[in-house]
């Protein structure tokens, strides 16, 4: 059963922290939720990034209280702005290492810091919809409210966390075996991948294999990608930008709807205009 701690900053705006969420077999996750319950029209799920945990932890940190304004809370607020019919849920990783790096074990297959090996079934998909499902069903058990999972829903990850993203869409082609998985992949409207990076090796940063990415334009889902120089011009990962590159020419020749943005393009690259990337989208 998870653990909970909520609060209510309007009427009909949710704030909980549910701890221990039950996912795919053994694996839990804490996720952060807040907006909208009795007027919501569409859920949105949210990886984040490096550094971004929850406020206290962040203030723990010598250097990562210098961006707590980008932590998990005031990130899924922000995210709701954009979208005020909306529940945010924020899917925190399995570990914050050294209270700095995301680390997505339970989606992906990574190092201690978090830095991910992709393959075609690491179980992805199966464990997001059991988390998503178990997550709605505390929700309404908390507050009482009748919120569905059969509500529209738009992904969105940010830096590290659009390594979650791309373990998802690898995954794709396992749909057709599995009717259940298919349905909840098919109410995504939207993905969106927000200046993604992370600090390991040069595969996969983003996605360029043509099967998967098949895969992801025959959805039919809205694809948005913000990115800013911090990852796509960094001198010392030129791969980020070549790959990038290729994702966006790949998907628009398999006709998907690609809308794609730099930020800040004139400016160097900055992790303070790389978490701005946040706002700007």
């Amino acid at each position: 059963m998870a653990s909970v701690a909520a609060s209510n900053d309007k009427i009909d705006n949710i704030s909980l922290r549910l701890a221990g969420v039950k996912g795919d077999g053994m694996k839990v996750d804490d996720v952060f939720v807040y907006g909208q319950v009795s007027n919501c029209s569409e859920h949105i799920i949210y990886f984040g990034g490096d550094v971004q945990d929850y406020p206290e932890n962040m203030e723990r940190h010598r250097d990562n209280k210098r961006y707590v304004t980008w932590n998990s809370e005031n990130t899924a607020a922000l995210i709701h702005r954009k979208f005020p019919s909306s529940l945010v849920f924020v899917i925190k990783p399995s570990k914050m290492h050294l209270l700095t790096f995301a680390v997505y074990s339970n989606f992906i297959e990574t190092n201690d810091f978090g830095s991910p090996v992709h393959s075609s079934d690491h179980g992805a998909i199966r464990h997001l919809s059991c988390l998503y499902n178990a997550a709605v069903k505390e929700v309404n058990s908390r507050t009482g409210g009748s919120i569905q999972p059969s509500c529209p829903l738009r992904l969105i990850g940010f830096s590290k966390g659009c390594t979650v993203l791309n373990q998802l869409v690898f995954e794709l082609h396992l749909l057709d075996q599995n009717p259940q998985l298919k349905q909840f992949i098919k109410k995504i409207k939207a993905f969106y991948w927000l200046d993604g990076g992370h600090s390991g090796g040069k595969d996969n940063t983003w996605i360029t294999d043509d099967e998967p990415l098949r895969h992801l334009a025959s959805l039919d889902s809205e694809i948005y990608i913000h990115v800013t120089p911090y990852q796509i011009n960094d001198p010392l990962r030129k791969w980020i930008g070549q790959q990038e590159a290729k994702f966006c020419k790949k998907l628009k020749g398999f006709n998907a709807r690609v809308v794609e943005k730099v930020h800040f393009g004139n400016e160097p690259g900055s992790i303070n205009n790389h978490f701005k990337v946040l706002e700007a989208f």
